[in-house]
């Protein structure tokens, strides 16, 4: 699904309900955005699985070397860490809004520990073990050891837009004709949402115009929605 397919569906049912559709398309995109980050969380507590239409696989990551004179962060003067920045992720626990992280060269990935453990572990020279290293997030930034040059993350983003997209060839700006990272039943939710809660539109309503055969949805029509209310 794309998120034009999500915006149009909204617009096609505030339109269809009320004279009034003056909505733009970066508000609906925000709110889908807010709504997809607390349902994540919401539907792991209920089911602790990762579905894998939420994840992103961000184009390359540059690690540079970071140590107690450049960063305040690092306290154990002789610890060199590797550092990187991405994205804001989704809350959830264990970091899985940081789903997988891989490195270059031995290493094939890393396994997340608090940010203590990753400074006595790059002071001791604590030898890798299956040619994972360890990593601690810190908000935007990604301190790991043992230092790569390059990696990449899986990550499901609070803003799947802030994203640069693989188009086959080259990782390119997102555009709203792109996969948005979500399955369909989700997707469906969020369009309730932003209809019945942000636009005050009567469920009821909702589901006549969703069941009116003369309706041409891309989203709205196909089940789960439609078998729950029809």
């Amino acid at each position: 699904m794309t998120i034009e397919e999500l915006v149009y569906d909204v617009k096609e049912i505030k339109s269809a309900l009320e004279d009034d559709v003056d909505l733009d398309d970066l508000w609906i995109l925000k709110k889908a955005n807010s709504y997809r980050s607390i349902m994540i969380p919401q539907l792991y507590a209920q089911t602790p699985e990762i579905n894998p239409s939420w994840l992103q696989l961000t184009e390359k990551l540059s690690f540079t070397r970071t140590n107690a004179a450049d960063d305040p962060t690092v306290a154990i003067s002789s610890v060199t860490l590797g550092r990187t920045w991405v994205p804001s992720v989704v809350a959830l626990p264990d970091d899985l809004g940081l789903y997988r992280l891989s490195g270059s060269g031995n290493i094939i990935g890393f396994e997340p520990t608090d940010f203590d453990t990753l400074m006595m572990k790059a002071y001791i020279k604590e030898e890798v073990s299956r040619n994972y290293g360890w990593y601690s997030r810190i908000g935007n930034f990604v301190y790991v050891y043992p230092f790569v040059i390059e990696g990449k993350a899986q990550v499901i983003a609070e803003d799947p837009t802030s994203i640069k997209y693989f188009n086959g060839t080259e990782y390119r700006d997102y555009e709203i004709s792109d996969p948005y990272p979500l399955d369909q039943g989700m997707a469906q939710m969020i369009i309730l949402q932003i209809l019945t809660v942000d636009l005050k539109l009567n469920e009821q309503s909702i589901t006549d115009i969703v069941n009116d055969s003369q309706m041409n949805l891309k989203l709205m029509k196909d089940a789960p929605y439609s078998q729950k209310k029809g």
